[in-house]
């Protein structure tokens, strides 16, 4: 069986140039290799949602699904990105029910989403990671959050918002994103549409 390689989940990057999607940031847990998967909206915010501890006024799917599982006494044991086809990543759902262990097709996107609700592991096998990964330097991340402007606009609202200019909005989205602040980003994110709409 080929090895499998622990991953984190770093954060989310919103996508400057195809609008509507994210870039989920994940990197090996015992080394220093990264890469993004290419995810729509919906799962970035459900993702970004568990990320932060915040709560859905009703569920999002990925938490029917989760309650689902719990219902039939069945869990998710693990996630493993287990093939790339022209840069699509394809994911496993490995599920635990009292006699056997399930694997089930799903997108990287959805997969992800309900292993931050389970607590459950996310594994690439080793030899995508090999294509996709590159090497982070540890001290160079060190000096980027050195550099890093803490920033508190999370109390502004979106009539504030709007009377920033557009270089003002990407400055504070990418700072936003840096601190993964991402609930602070999509209120960003929103204003910058509405500028655009106008």
């Amino acid at each position: 069986m080929e090895k499998e390689i622990q991953l984190n989940i770093i954060g989310l990057v919103y996508n400057q140039t195809v609008v509507g999607t994210y870039g989920l940031v994940l990197s090996e847990i015992d080394g220093s290799r990264r890469f993004s998967v290419m995810i729509g909206e919906p799962e970035a915010q459900s993702i970004a949602l568990k990320i932060n501890n915040k709560k859905s006024p009703r569920p999002l799917t990925h938490d029917l699904i989760h309650s689902i599982l719990g219902v039939f006494g069945a869990n998710l044991e693990k996630v493993v990105i287990y093939n790339m086809v022209n840069d699509v990543f394809y994911s496993e759902l490995h599920i635990r029910t009292a006699d056997s262990v399930q694997i089930i097709d799903a997108r990287t996107s959805d997969a992800v989403a309900l292993a931050v609700r389970s607590d459950s592991p996310v594994f690439i096998r080793a030899s995508i990671l090999d294509v996709v990964g590159s090497f982070i330097e540890r001290e160079a991340e060190k000096e980027d959050s050195d550099d890093e402007i803490n920033v508190d606009a999370e109390s502004l609202t979106p009539a504030e918002l709007d009377a920033l200019s557009e270089e003002d909005l990407q400055q504070l989205l990418e700072m936003a994103l840096k601190e993964e602040k991402y609930e602070l980003a999509v209120s960003i994110r929103d204003a910058l549409k509405r500028k655009e709409n106008k």
